[in-house]
C-alpha cells in the first residue's frame, strides 16, 4: 500500500435512460467543484428570490396599508361632506322659507298700501246730500246724515253753479256750511285752477292710476304739487258754496264714485 496520500477526486456520474429499447443509455460526469458551484449559485438564487417576494411582499403590505389608511381618510371625509350637504339643504330651506315669507309680507304691504291708496273715503267732512239732476235736494249718501237745511231752489238762476258732468260720472254733494271738502285718499296735489267766474278745481293723483276731483265755487286751501293725506281740508264750505262736483278717473276712465266710496252708518 502506498504511503503518498493523495486527494482523491470525488466524481458523481448522472445516467440518464429511457424505456426505448433503441436509445443509449446516457452519462454526465459531474465533477464535485461544479456541483458545489452549481449548487451554491441555486442557494444564491433561492436567497435572492426569497429576499425578493419578502421585499415585495412588505411593498405591497405598505401600500396596502396606505390604500387602506386612504380609504377609511376619504369615508371619514365623505361623511363629513354628507354632513354639511345635509346641513347646508337644511339652511338653504330655512333661507328660502325666510325669503318666501318675506316676499308673502312684501306682497302684503304693497297690496295694503294700494288698497289704502284708493279714493273710498267720503269727500266732506259731515252729512252732505247727493244732489239728484235737476233738483235742489239729494237724497243721503251718509247712513249718519242728518236732514239740512233745505236750500233754495228759487234763488238767482243765473247765478254761477256747480253743474253734474254726465260724461265724467259726477257727483254733486251738497253739504251745511262749516263743512270740509277732503281728500278721499293720499295724493299728490296735481293741479289747482280758481279763477273768478269759474268753478274752482282740485286735481289729485294717488298713484296707482286713480285721479280725483274736486270741483266748488269756493276757493282751494291747498297748493299745487303738494303731498295730502286721507280727510285733509280742500275747500271750506260756506253760505255760497254749498255744492261740490266729485268725479274719479281710472287709467283714464271715468267711474261711479258710488263704486268706491264707503259709507259707515
Amino acid at each position: 500500500m502506498s504511503t503518498d496520500l493523495r486527494k482523491r477526486k470525488i466524481t458523481y456520474t448522472i445516467i440518464l435512460t429511457s424505456d426505448s429499447p433503441r436509445a443509449d443509455a446516457r452519462r454526465m460526469h459531474i465533477k464535485t467543484g461544479a456541483l458545489a458551484a452549481v449548487s451554491f449559485v441555486l442557494f444564491v438564487a433561492v436567497i435572492c428570490y426569497a429576499v425578493y417576494v419578502t421585499i415585495t411582499m412588505a411593498g405591497s403590505r405598505e401600500r396596502n396599508e396606505r390604500q387602506l389608511e386612504q380609504i377609511v381618510r376619504m369615508k371619514e371625509e365623505n361623511e363629513a361632506l354628507t354632513a354639511e350637504k345635509e346641513l347646508l339643504a337644511e339652511e338653504n330651506a330655512t333661507l328660502e322659507e325666510t325669503l318666501s315669507r318675506k316676499e308673502e309680507q312684501e306682497h302684503e304691504l304693497v297690496a295694503a298700501h294700494e288698497e289704502n291708496y284708493i279714493p273710498k273715503g267720503f269727500p266732506m267732512s259731515g252729512a252732505a246730500q247727493i244732489k239728484e239732476e235737476g233738483t235742489a235736494g239729494g237724497e243721503d249718501a251718509d247712513a249718519d246724515a242728518q236732514d239740512g237745511d233745505a236750500q233754495d231752489g228759487d234763488a238767482q238762476d243765473d247765478a254761477l253753479k256747480v253743474e253734474a258732468n254726465a260724461d265724467w260720472k259726477e257727483l254733486i254733494f251738497v253739504a251745511a256750511e262749516g263743512t270740509k271738502v277732503v281728500a278721499t285718499a293720499p295724493g299728490t296735489i296735481k293741479e289747482v285752477r280758481e279763477a273768478e267766474g269759474e268753478v274752482s278745481y282740485v286735481v289729485i293723483d294717488h298713484g296707482n292710476g286713480y285721479v280725483t276731483t274736486y270741483r266748488n265755487l269756493g276757493s282751494p286751501i291747498v297748493e299745487e304739487g303738494s303731498q295730502v293725506v286721507k280727510g285733509v281740508a280742500l275747500f271750506l264750505v260756506g253760505e255760497e258754496n254749498t255744492e261740490t262736483g266729485y268725479s274719479i278717473r281710472k287709467d283714464d276712465n271715468y267711474i261711479d264714485p258710488l263704486e268706491l266710496i264707503e259709507i259707515k252708518g
